[in-house]
C-alpha cells in the first residue's frame, strides 16, 4: 500500500509540473523540506537518506532544466519510454552495489545502506516523467467536462497544501502514539 501511495504521489507531483509558473522554486522549497525531514529524523534517532521529498525537489529542478526539451519528444514516445526506462533503471540498480556510498541518490547504494524512506532518481524519476505526460494531457484536454467538474473546498484544500501537511503528518503521528502508547 506505501509504494502505490508513493507512485501515485510521484505521478500527481509529475502532472503538477506541467502546471507550475515556477519549478525551479518549487523543487529548491521541497528540497529544503526534504533536508528538514532528514534532520529532524536524525534528531528522532531514524536514519532517513534521499526521501521522497528529496526526489521530488529534485524532480522539479530537473524538469525546469530539462522540460523544454523533453516536451519536444512526442507524447507516447515520452510516456512509454519513460516507462520502459522506470523498469530498466529500477532492475538495473537492484542489481548493482557500489563501494562508493555517495551514489545513492543515484539509486547505487554501497553494501549496508540504510534509509527509512528512500526514493532515488533511477528509477523513480521516470515515473516523475511519466506524470509530467499525464500532465501534459490535462492541459491539453482542459476544456473536457471530467477536468472542470468543480470540486468541493475540502478536496482543494489539501491538494494546496500538500508539502505542508506531509511533512506535518509525521510528527502528528508519532505524538498521537506516544500519548497512546507511550513509545
Amino acid at each position: 500500500m506505501e509504494r502505490f501511495i508513493c507512485c501515485s504521489f510521484i505521478l500527481l507531483a509529475g502532472a503538477s509540473a506541467r502546471f507550475s509558473r515556477n519549478n525551479l522554486r518549487r523543487g529548491l522549497i521541497v528540497l529544503a523540506a526534504g533536508l528538514a525531514v532528514e534532520i529532524g529524523a536524525a534528531v528522532a534517532g531514524q536514519t532517513i537518506r534521499w526521501g521522497v521529498l528529496m526526489l521530488l525537489g529534485a524532480s522539479m529542478v530537473l524538469w525546469h532544466l530539462l522540460g523544454k526539451y523533453l516536451q519536444k519528444l512526442p507524447r507516447a514516445a515520452l510516456g512509454w519510454g519513460s516507462l520502459a526506462l522506470f523498469f530498466l533503471s529500477r532492475a538495473w540498480t537492484a542489481s548493482a552495489a557500489v563501494a562508493a556510498g555517495w551514489l545513492y541518490p543515484l539509486g547505487f547504494t554501497a553494501p549496508g545502506f540504510y534509509s527509512a524512506d528512500y526514493f532515488p532518481l533511477l528509477p523513480w524519476f521516470f515515473l516523475f516523467l511519466l506524470g509530467t505526460v499525464l500532465g501534459g494531457w490535462c492541459l491539453e484536454n482542459r476544456d473536457s467536462p471530467l477536468l472542470t467538474k468543480p470540486l468541493p473546498k475540502a478536496l482543494t484544500w489539501p491538494g494546496r497544501h500538500s508539502l505542508i501537511l506531509y511533512v506535518l503528518h509525521q510528527p502528528v503521528l508519532y505524538g498521537i502514539s506516544y500519548l497512546l502508547w507511550g513509545t
